[in-house]
């Protein structure tokens, strides 16, 4: 479909916005090398198909949920409509593994995706997630400056408003599209498909050089036309490869060119390999170049994938869903997160270790250490232990425990029987008293103001749960108190 088609097609008064993969589909040129780079061709050269698989598969196989902000910190919000879509099943015919992979792939062999959003004809709720194919979309924007995306798949094109779609961009030089790494790098990828060809076309020829026959004086045109013949019939290709030469009328063979050794043929294929691996910035031991790795380099490098290649990635898929997929008056209260933990884990020894130092700091309990391990919670194991060196004395934390189970019970009986709007009321009151009784019972006046403001505060947020709250409050405020 050519650019006339599309501007015939356009609404009126619309910006036409060209992304360069588009403009270079239009008028595909060979590269330096010879050889035709498209998406297509580009991901048939081995290199390119594995980066796009392993940063996809490794993002598209991350925990996906919606958290809810609340007063102790972050919950996933299970009730929210688009928590299922993004965890589970966006529609019914994909997983949530198999959408993020086509967004993914789609970004990174042609610099930007597209989804579409279905949403309920009443309240305008998200229902489904459907992928479209960004070979298919063209960009513009209405008399109003509000991006329209014109869908044209064949037997299915469609006008989107900004509102339908979820829009992930990459790297780019605007705010609408990213630039595909595929059109950036068609030299380099040129290259790689050409060598590629070089290779099949060697074993084609049976591994043989080119050659020339030299004697003295001319064949007829008979022994020249036999001799062809010959060659091209019974020793040419790979499964004719090193049968024996039978050569007449003092013909001596002679090879010309030069060796895959003398050409250095394998060392410009790794350096290709490496090549590609930098435009999308992945490490070459992933993609089975081990000739510089080691054990310790490779530990090193997986960590750097993580943290330059996979968190970017992540931060664009969230701030992306952000902007898309929650309503503007859920922005704020919600977000959408993926989970990078587990690709951060080190050896069994490593994270054991680590566990038992957060476990003896007190910042850790042991059962959420064992939620992190997949393993389920176990009666006892709760509570946080307190290492020694930071209480004052056993008698300071009992009588801090005290001081703290007075306020629970205050708070927790003043919470049954009255609304928030009371509860905030009443709290405003009793922590005015609570600091007093904190000085009176040896605490200076600055930390008693500074616990109880805190506390106070915390119960003054309209989504606060209690019992969430004061559970906290007993773990923890004992060891404030006492220090």
């Amino acid at each position: 479909m050519n650019l006339r088609f599309w501007q015939w097609l356009r609404p009126q008064n619309a910006t036409l916005k060209e992304p360069e993969w588009w403009r270079q589909a239009l008028s595909v040129n060979p590269v330096a090398s010879g050889a035709n780079v498209t998406v297509d061709t580009a991901a048939s050269v081995s290199a390119v198909w594995a980066c796009v698989r392993i940063i996809s598969e490794s993002i598209a196989t991350l925990p996906c949920h919606v958290y809810e902000t609340t007063s102790i910190g972050k919950q996933v919000a299970t009730k929210h409509p688009i928590e299922p879509l993004v965890y589970a099943l966006p529609n019914g015919e994909q997983t949530a593994v198999d959408l993020y992979e086509h967004v993914l792939s789609n970004v990174l062999l042609r610099g930007t995706a597209f989804v579409e959003l279905r949403r309920s004809s009443v309240l305008g709720k998200l229902t489904e997630m459907r992928p479209l194919y960004t070979k298919h979309m063209r960009i513009e924007r209405d008399s109003q400056g509000n991006l329209v995306f014109d869908y044209q798949e064949p037997g299915n094109a469609k006008v989107y408003p900004q509102e339908s779609i979820w829009r992930i961009k990459g790297l780019g030089d605007d705010a609408v599209t990213g630039l595909s790494p595929i059109a950036l790098g068609r030299e380099s990828i040129g290259v790689a498909l050409a060598a590629e060809e070089q290779a099949a076309k060697l074993y084609a020829n049976g591994m043989q050089t080119p050659r020339v026959f030299e004697m003295d004086g001319t064949l007829s045109d008979e022994s020249f036309k036999r001799l062809k013949e010959s060659i091209s019939s019974d020793y040419a290709g790979s499964s004719n490869a090193f049968k024996t030469l039978i050569l007449e009328s003092g013909l001596k063979l002679k090879n010309t060119g030069f060796t895959p050794e003398d050409s250095q043929f394998l060392e410009s294929r790794k350096f290709q390999i490496s090549e590609i691996a930098r435009w999308f910035r992945v490490p070459l031991h992933m993609l089975a170049e081990l000739d510089r790795a080691t054990f310790s380099n490779i530990e090193h490098q997986s960590i750097e994938f993580v943290r330059n290649t996979i968190r970017p990635w992540v931060k664009r898929l969230e701030m992306s869903m952000y902007r898309d997929l929650l309503m503007p008056q859920e922005r704020g209260r919600y977000f959408v997160k993926f989970s990078i933990d587990g690709l951060l884990r080190g050896d069994t020894q490593s994270r054991y270790d680590a566990y038992g130092k957060a476990i003896q700091d007190g910042w850790l309990s042991r059962n959420e250490v064992r939620l992190m391990e997949d393993k389920n919670p176990v009666d006892g194991l709760d509570e946080y232990l307190i290492p020694l060196n930071m209480a004052k004395s056993s008698e300071d934390l009992s009588a801090a425990q005290n001081h703290v189970d007075r306020e629970i019970r205050a708070v927790l009986a003043e919470a049954d029987r009255r609304d928030h709007e009371g509860l905030v009321a009443w709290a405003d009151d009793f922590y005015t008293r609570h600091a007093e009784y904190l000085i009176k019972n040896g605490m200076d006046a600055q930390t008693a103001c500074t616990y109880c403001a805190g506390h106070k505060g915390a119960l003054q947020l309209p989504s606060v749960d209690v019992g969430a709250l004061t559970d906290k409050w007993r773990r923890l405020a004992a060891l404030e108190l006492a220090a």
